[in-house]
């Protein structure tokens, strides 16, 4: 505040008209003091979480806005599905894929090892009393059927996970593994453009029942590299070490 009491901000107390110490209200000569009555005020003014529609009944000081929602467990995540424009947290995302989409559902037991038949679509993996999820998504290429996995999350956290997928065909007797770093996403982006387990075309049967996938979904430190396949194709790393084995 300038020595008669007017207010002016930081940015226009700093701009070159300023130079000259006038008050740009009363253009008297002056000297400026920080006013602290009014920072008080301002300071004691509280706003609400712009994820209130979703469920957040927070309530902060303004200048607490951007960080308390950078880690807000009731931000958003999407849907997915093409020409679905659900979101919301991500306890209601689970009952959005369940009840719209009739995406199959399995519970991860704590040791993180499930087996599965995966089919092609989404495959929600849920946790017991966790804020994520984990979804399978597989879809069919020209080179096979490609699997990612990802973990669903409105903000990417301290949570790291690895994941093994391994599958086995009974009809081919044909197998395979591959190991990788799980992403986090609010499937803002939609899902992965990543793969993290190819099954070869005509080393599996076509046959969905006869494919047994299983994963095992762990905690690692930070700083581990991913391994993956891209939507373009197997990668070099792919053709060069073998993927399958004849059983």
């Amino acid at each position: 505040q300038c020595s008669v009491g007017h207010f002016i901000c930081s940015t226009c107390r700093e701009s070159e008209d300023q130079l000259d110490y006038k008050c740009s209200t009363c253009s008297v000569k002056t000297f400026f003091k920080r006013c602290f009555g009014m920072e008080h005020v301002v300071q004691s003014v509280t706003v609400a979480c712009s994820n209130g529609k979703y469920g957040c009944a927070e309530k902060f000081t303004y200048y607490k806005k951007e960080e308390h929602e950078k880690a807000c467990p009731n931000a958003p995540c999407f849907c997915p599905e093409s020409g679905c424009e659900f979101a919301g947290p991500t306890k209601m995302l689970l009952d959005h894929f369940a009840t719209q989409h009739k995406c199959p559902s399995t519970n991860l037991p704590d040791s993180g090892s499930v087996s599965l038949r995966l089919k092609p679509g989404l495959h929600v993996l849920q946790c017991t009393d966790t804020s994520y999820f984990f979804l399978l998504s597989m879809a069919s290429k020209p080179f096979g059927h490609a699997i990612s996995v990802v973990c669903v999350q409105p903000n990417v956290t301290e949570f790291r996970f690895a994941c093994t997928m391994s599958y086995d065909c009974i009809t081919t007797g044909c197998c395979g593994s591959a190991s990788c770093h799980i992403r986090s996403s609010s499937l803002s982006d939609g899902l992965p453009t990543v793969y993290d387990l190819i099954l070869p075309k005509g080393k599996v049967s076509d046959d969905e029942n006869s494919i047994m996938i299983k994963a095992t979904i762990r905690r690692q430190p930070l700083g581990l590299s991913r391994s993956c396949f891209r939507e373009m194709g197997p990668t070099p790393a792919l053709e060069q070490r073998p993927d399958t084995c004849d059983v």
